[in-house]
C-alpha cells in the first residue's frame, strides 16, 4: 500500500499535552515558553521519555487542542508509527513531540496550505527546541519534514539524502537520528516511487530502533 493511503484507523486519541513536573528544569523551560497569541505553544512530554519527535509547526487544529499532530497529518503519521510498532498510546504517552516552531504559522499567502515557519520564527523558538533536547536526552530522535531536517543538517538537507539512513545529530549526542517525510496530504514526495522505497527503509530502521528502547 501506498504509505500516502497509510491512516490511523482506530479510535483517534488525542488528549491533554503533557508537561514536565514542577520545579524540573524542562518544566521551567516549558512555563517560559513564548505564547500563540494568547494560547499556550504545542509540545507535549515529561522528560521521561527517550524518544523524540520533531515536527515543523502546530496547524491551527493543534493550537486549539495544545497537542501536536491532533488532526489529519497525526492520523497518517500515526498510522506509519504503527507499521513500526508503535501505537497511539505509545506516541502520547511515550515519545516527547514537539517541533521547531511551536506556534501556527499561517497560511502560505493566496494558498490553501499552512506555510512553514519564517526565519524569524526559527530564530526565536530554535534555540528552545535544543534545550529541550538538552533536557531529555533522548535515545531515539524522528525528525518528521523538510524544516526539522535544514534545522539538523542545514539548508541543503535533501529528504532523498536522510530518508532511510540512521544519522547522528551534535545536538543530541548519542541518539539514534532518523528523517521521515512530512505526513501532510500536500507533500508530494512519496507521489515517487523511489522516494516510497526510502521510506520503506526508514521505517524499518525505526522499527529495529523502538523494539530496542
Amino acid at each position: 500500500m501506498s504509505p500516502k493511503r497509510i491512516r490511523h484507523s482506530g479510535v483517534w486519541i488525542v488528549g491533554e499535552p503533557r508537561r514536565a513536573p514542577l520545579g524540573t528544569p524542562l518544566r521551567a523551560l516549558q512555563d517560559a515558553m513564548p505564547g500563540c497569541d494568547g494560547q499556550a505553544p504545542v509540545l507535549s512530554g515529561d522528560g521521561t521519555e527517550q524518544a523524540m519527535l520533531i515536527g515543523q509547526a502546530p496547524g491551527w487544529r493543534e493550537i486549539e487542542t495544545g497537542v501536536p499532530f491532533a488532526w489529519d497529518a497525526g492520523k497518517r503519521l500515526v498510522g506509519w508509527l504503527g507499521l513500526a510498532g508503535i501505537d497511539v498510546d505509545d506516541f502520547r504517552q511515550r515519545w516527547y513531540v514537539t517541533s521547531v516552531g511551536k506556534c501556527y504559522p499561517g497560511r502560505a499567502p493566496d494558498a490553501s496550505v499552512d506555510r512553514p515557519p519564517s526565519r524569524a520564527e526559527i530564530v526565536r523558538w530554535g534555540p528552545i527546541l535544543l534545550d529541550e533536547l538538552r533536557l531529555v536526552e533522548p535515545r531515539l530522535v524522528l525528525l518528521v519534514g523538510g524544516l526539522a531536517h535544514r534545522f539538523a543538517f542545514g539548508p541543503r538537507a535533501r529528504l532523498e539524502g536522510l530518508v532511510g539512513r540512521e544519522l547522528s545529530w551534535d545536538a543530541a549526542p548519542g541518539a539514534a537520528v532518523l528523517c521521515l517525510p512530512h505526513p501532510s496530504g500536500a507533500s508530494t514526495w512519496l507521489n515517487d516511487d523511489g522516494h516510497c522505497g526510502l521510506w520503506r527503509q526508514g521505517m524499518a530502521r525505526l522499527a529495529e530502533r523502538w523494539s530496542s528502547l
